[in-house]
Order: C-alpha cells, then structure tokens, then sequence
C-alpha cells in the first residue's frame, strides 16, 4: 500500500470525527513515514477545527512516526490502540512530542467501545426500566409531595409581602396566625364575589 492509498483509508477513518477535531485547541500535526519500498510520507493535521490527512511530508510537524503502513492502517483503523502500537513496536516515535500523536487516538473510531457501551447500556435501562425505577419513583413522590406542601405554605405568607413593613408585628408574636388572617381576609373576599 503506497502513501496515496493509505491516506484515503486514514481520511476515510477519520472522516466521522469532525465534530470531535472542532474540540481541538491546538495545531496537531503528525508526519508519518511508511516503512516499505519506497519509503513514503503522509501526514495526518488537525487545524482549526478541521482535519486533513495528506499523502506528502509535513515540515513542521509536532511529532514524527514511522511503521508498516499496514500497522498504520490497523492504528487509524482502530483495530490496535496508540499506546499498544507504541509499545509492542508497531509505530515508533522519531522525533517530536509523542503526545501529539497520542492526541489523535479520540478522533479514532474505536471498535472496542461500542460493544462495551452496548454492553453497559441494557443493565442501566434494564435496572431503570424494573426494580432500580420502581424504588426511586416511589420515594421521588414524596418528596416531591413534601415539596409542594412545604411551598404553599410559603406562598401563602409570601402574599402579603404588599405589607413589607408588617414583619415586626410578625416577628413580635406568633408569625403563624398573622399568614392565617391573610388567608381568612383573602377568603372573603373571594365569597364576596
């Protein structure tokens, strides 16, 4: 596989990450060298937002790699993580910072991850959906309930703010049946009409 080749299927991997490459804050620019014949480069930039992979050398680049250009295709691909690759050999770092290629691993689509969240996601919705939702629905009401009695009474005493100054006398002796007055005076008034 040739440099032009391998950079469309890297393009191609990375085409669903464009959302994830707006994310990124700095220049990220990796030039890699194919170990083969004709020992080719490509590079692989993320730049404002937007990610270009190329079949040519990238000058100033923040990290150069090297490797097999099917262990490359298998890292872009997902197949095998960064950090695997680096470790077992598959992909060595030349030169720069290595956190720069290792930047690019979020914009990989990782074939592992789904199965897990799939995985993961029937437990959450089946304890939701059974005895995990039940128990939670049945406390939620009360205190929701709590909620609501302990905000009515609080509404009540809350109308008669028009009378700011009448906190002394509310404070002086009994604050509760002053809010019960309130409410008699708003009661008669409504069985007047």
């Amino acid at each position: 596989m040739n440099n032009s080749e391998l950079s469309k299927k890297i393009e191609g991997y990375l085409k669903s990450a464009a959302a994830k490459a707006k994310k990124f804050e700095d220049l990220v620019a990796v030039t890699i060298s194919l170990i083969s014949e004709n020992n080719e480069d490509l590079y692989v930039e993320v730049k404002d937002g937007k990610i270009t992979v190329a079949p040519y050398h990238y000058d100033d680049f923040g990290c150069a790699i090297q490797g097999a250009p099917e262990n490359i295709d298998r890292v872009f691909s997902g197949a095998v993580s960064f950090d695997k690759a680096l470790s077992d050999g598959l992909v060595n770092v030349v030169a720069g910072d290595e956190a720069k290629f290792k930047a690019l691993e979020v914009l990989v689509p990782s074939k592992k991850a789904p199965a897990k969240t799939a995985a993961k996601a029937p437990a959450k919705k089946a304890c939701a959906s059974k005895s995990c939702a039940a128990k939670p629905a049945k406390a939620a009401p009360a205190p929701a309930k709590a909620a609501e009695a302990a905000a009515k009474p609080a509404e009540k005493p809350a109308a008669p703010v028009k009378a700011a100054s009448a906190p002394a006398k509310t404070a002086t002796a009994a604050a509760a049946p002053k809010p019960a007055a309130a409410d008699t005076a708003k009661k008669a008034p409504a069985k007047k009409k």
